[in-house]
């Protein structure tokens, strides 16, 4: 009778919540390793951000797209969590209220020794609380976020014994694809970057630089989107389960890890071939950025093929031209000589990647881009404005045998649907 009490406490606590939102789950109990289907009714925000931790950190999470202040999203269980309570937190970042409600993980093909479980044969399966849960109802908020997604990433700002300030850093967010996606971050302090993305939805791959006025380029790396809202004590998770329904569950759940296993493949550095393509999908090709066409564009099928990119370049391509700044060659785009802009970089990109080391890039195989496309506008990114855009997309549209620039960072995000 006291358990039976304790739980409905621990019942009341988690449904009596101040956020003006409710959170659903598919099921009242999990296998790690299954998909958890979360279900989030909310107002005025188009971002919710769900999180699943315990008392030692965050395990995963997904973060949805609102319409309408109703969202839904997948978060894919690690089939390594251990069994016990979680806890789930639901949140947007221009409300300081969370929503929380305790979910149970079961894991019957591995034991850990932070297993808080208690097994109970019945004639069905349901899990019941043990305890009592201390949650964290409150968070800190640093942004609004009402029109985008707000990424963000940190940028170690010391380089050969310098020390740079965040006036100094101009950091980047790049779509890799055959389209151009790009995004200028702002500097917060001297170590912290943030970028207000639009117009992206699910999972893509990017690369995130920071390169400061002189042309260094520094290490960033992405901070994870989740609070990490850790609860401070969880119930102990008691188990009723029915043998045969454990073991027909785990068995569609192996099916399950085993047909999204290419998808969780890990992503080497520098290594981009098409083997990863079910790493992230790919936009399909469109040539214009923010509707502008290109003022020269070259399809690359359409000529003798040559063995670099310089060899393009001297024999086709018209209005490029190299200079240096600050020591470090650069490419320019020169669409009349009298409307040069001398104060401005060009910017350029391959599938989407700036372009840092020009001498690479002109060694490249020329035979696996497709498209070279030339932008004489200026053209203005979050902090940046450019004199010109040249743009080289190859085959793949995923850096094939072109390594990502020393210190960027390469990896697959799942923007909000």
């Amino acid at each position: 009778m006291k358990n039976k009490i304790l739980s409905l406490i621990a019942a009341l606590l988690l449904t009596l919540s101040t956020f003006a939102a409710r959170v659903e789950t598919d099921r009242p109990w999990y296998l790690a390793g299954e998909a958890m289907k979360v279900s989030v009714t909310t107002a005025d925000a188009l971002i919710a951000y769900a999180e699943l931790c315990d008392m030692h950190g965050l395990a995963t999470g997904v973060v949805l797209g609102l319409q309408g202040g109703q969202g839904t999203g997948v978060i894919e269980l690690p089939p390594h969590l251990h069994s016990g309570y979680y806890v789930l937190s639901v949140y947007t970042r221009d409300d300081s209220q969370v929503a929380h409600q305790l979910v149970a993980i079961v894991n019957p093909l591995h034991k850990n020794v932070d297993d808080d479980i208690k097994w109970v044969t019945a004639d069905s399966c349901w899990a019941a609380c043990d305890g009592t849960a201390d949650l964290v109802s409150q968070k800190d908020v640093d942004e609004r976020e009402t029109e985008g997604h707000i990424i963000k990433a940190r940028v170690s700002n010391v380089r050969g014994g310098k020390t740079y300030e965040g006036s100094q850093i101009l950091p980047s967010l790049s779509i890799i694809g055959q389209q151009i996606h790009y995004f200028e971050g702002k500097m917060v302090g001297d170590s912290t970057a943030v970028f207000y993305t639009f117009g992206i939805h699910g999972k893509l791959p990017l690369v995130l630089s920071a390169v400061t006025s002189t042309g260094e380029s520094l290490p960033i790396e992405m901070i994870s989107p989740f609070a990490a809202l850790l609860p401070k004590r969880l119930p102990h998770l008691v188990f009723h389960y029915k043998r045969s329904e454990v073991e027909a569950r785990s068995l569609d759940m192996q099916r399950h890890q085993i047909a999204i296993a290419p998808a969780k493949r890990e992503i080497k550095m520098g290594d981009h071939s098409d083997d990863t393509a079910e790493e992230g999908r790919l936009l399909p090709y469109q040539e214009t950025i923010h509707g502008i066409r290109p003022y020269l564009s070259y399809n690359l099928d359409e000529y003798r093929q040559f063995l670099t990119i310089r060899e393009v370049l001297l024999e086709y391509v018209q209005c490029v031209s190299k200079r240096k700044s600050h020591g470090v060659q650069q490419l320019v785009v020169q669409t009349e000589p009298d409307q040069y802009n001398k104060t401005l970089p060009s910017l350029v990109l391959i599938d989407g990647m700036p372009v840092m080391d020009t001498e690479r890039l002109l060694n490249y195989d020329a035979r696996r881009i497709h498209y070279i496309n030339i932008y004489g506008d200026q053209f203005t990114f979050g902090n940046g404005v450019y004199s010109g855009l040249l743009s080289f997309i190859t085959r793949s549209g995923r850096l094939t045998n072109y390594p990502t620039e020393p210190n960027f960072q390469y990896l697959v995000y799942s923007f909000p649907e």
